[in-house]
């Protein structure tokens, strides 16, 4: 069990998110509404970022 815990916690995928929001929570102070607003805008512009690779890999396999 410890072994599992182990790979899950130190696995990248977990580490650097838990990172990056330690970073963001310091640079604001740890104010978590400022932090919350800071996280939901970041993964917005994300969002919107991935969309726009799709629709153009879309566009360009249909041209």
């Amino acid at each position: 069990m410890r072994a599992l815990l182990e790979r899950q916690l130190y696995h990248p995928a977990v580490v650097l998110p838990m990172v990056s929001l330690m970073q963001i929570m310091v640079a604001q102070d740890f104010n978590l509404s400022q932090v919350g607003v800071l996280v939901a805008t970041m993964g917005a512009r994300r969002a919107l970022q991935r969309s726009r690779e799709l629709i153009c890999a879309v566009h360009h396999c249909n041209a």
